[in-house]
């Protein structure tokens, strides 16, 4: 067990950022590496290859609900644990078992998903809430960047090890499996569901501090975080609950069409195959810029404002696209949507954290996910099919920065909730 009178909470952020690392920027970011030959050597369509991302994001979404049961009833511990192992298993399928379209959507798309859901977002940011409140914001940007670099790091990893196996892309899969038992035993070993757990209070305040001077501290500073504890049935009444899920639809819409529709859409352009490349690793970077940004400043200004102003930025990207014949227009395009998604997600856990509290964090987030990510998953295939009536994609990137820029309007609407009084 760890020393009482020593913060844990930072130590705590590195292990929760690494087991991110892998659930998510590997499970998702990491394993597009590996996708492309599995999908060459098994004869898989463009289409299936698309369905089993498409069935990823959808597992991740619809399975917020039951990963907040499983925070609310085991801890957010566990719930790392049991993702990781999915992804292990998953992980192990893939490199053994999967040689058709459909075993392909099962493992990777399926199994992954779910570890994804129950080992990455959701229980990694509801730890990182209740361990801290003034420094929110930061310990949230920081837990998030972990599946920046898990992209970062392991997709040319993958590369190498199906490289050196003369262009066997079931040697990644193990190295995927073994990153998730690592994940999984990081979860066990390291990961404590609450500062108590440890006897501390969060952000290491001292332990005798009344609540008297905690209402004050949190009365003098700009940022509104509650004291009330809240229901996702109590929230759902409120406005802001609303708001924010439609702007998390705002932010999510645009970076999975875009970033889908990415490639071809550069290449159509003009841009040869090293420049989309380029300005696609220019995009992995600017979401590690843009988290660690609004951490900072969220901790001092309203989550909302920053998040309506990320929103806007997406929403601005995706119409530079529309015509990014050169260079710079095309960098600006993917540097402006990989600053503003990295910094929005950031923003809208901070948003639900100060506004309904950790303890129904992950509850919240579970109600709010299965829409939002349906949005998402179906918005690359609504994309396409624009794409294939009209022949371009002007329409079609139009109406989603369109719905970004809407979105993020009404957001600047999303006010704190207050309870409404008992009856």
């Amino acid at each position: 067990m760890a020393d009482a009178g020593k913060f844990f909470g930072w130590k705590l952020l590195a292990a929760l950022s690494a087991i991110v690392s892998v659930n998510l920027g590997v499970a998702y970011v990491g394993a597009s590496v590996i996708n492309a030959p599995m999908a060459k050597e098994l004869g898989l369509s463009r289409g299936t290859l698309g369905l089993g991302s498409t069935v990823f994001v959808l597992s991740v979404g619809l399975g917020a609900p039951l990963v907040a049961r499983v925070i609310n009833s085991l801890g957010a511990r566990l719930s790392l644990c049991i993702g990781s192992l999915f992804v292990a298993f998953g992980s192990i399928l893939l490199a053994s078992w999967v040689s058709q379209g459909w075993q392909y959507v099962v493992a990777y798309g399926l199994l992954l998903g779910l570890g994804c859901a129950f080992g990455a977002l959701i229980p990694a940011q509801t730890c990182a809430s209740a361990w801290f409140e003034r420094r929110r914001a930061l310990a949230l940007a920081l837990v998030l960047t972990g599946s920046g670099i898990g992209g970062l790091l392991f997709a040319p990893l993958l590369t190498r090890v199906i490289a050196l196996a003369d262009g066997n892309w079931r040697a990644a899969w193990y190295v995927v499996l073994v990153a998730a038992l690592v994940a999984a035993a990081i979860s066990l070993l390291v990961v404590r569901n609450r500062p108590a757990d440890l006897g501390q209070q969060p952000d290491g305040a001292q332990a005798q501090a009344s609540h008297d001077s905690e209402q004050a501290v949190t009365s003098a500073s700009t940022v509104y975080r509650t004291r009330e504890r809240w229901t996702v049935r109590e929230a759902m009444r409120t406005p802001a609950f609303w708001l924010i899920g439609v702007a998390a639809v705002g932010e999510s819409a645009p970076s999975v069409a875009a970033i889908a529709h990415a490639v071809p859409h550069l290449r159509d352009l003009g841009h040869s195959a090293e420049a989309t490349a380029a300005a696609l690793g220019l995009f992995a970077m600017c979401t590690i810029a843009g988290k660690l940004s609004v951490g900072f400043f969220c901790d001092r200004i309203e989550p909302r404002y920053a998040w309506s102003v990320s929103i806007v930025m997406m929403g601005v990207a995706v119409f530079v696209a529309t015509h990014a014949q050169s260079a710079a227009a095309m960098y600006l395009f993917t540097g402006l949507l990989g600053f503003g998604s990295g910094a929005a997600l950031t923003c809208w856990h901070s948003t639900v954290a100060n506004y309904f509290g950790p303890a129904a964090f992950a509850s919240i987030l579970g109600a709010l996910m299965p829409f939002s990510n349906a949005v998402a998953a179906a918005s690359p295939f609504l994309v396409g099919l624009l794409y294939d009536k009209q022949g371009t994609y002007t329409m079609a990137f139009y109406a989603v920065s369109a719905v970004s820029i809407i979105s993020a309007i009404m957001l600047l609407g999303a006010v704190p909730p207050k309870q409404s009084p008992a009856t």
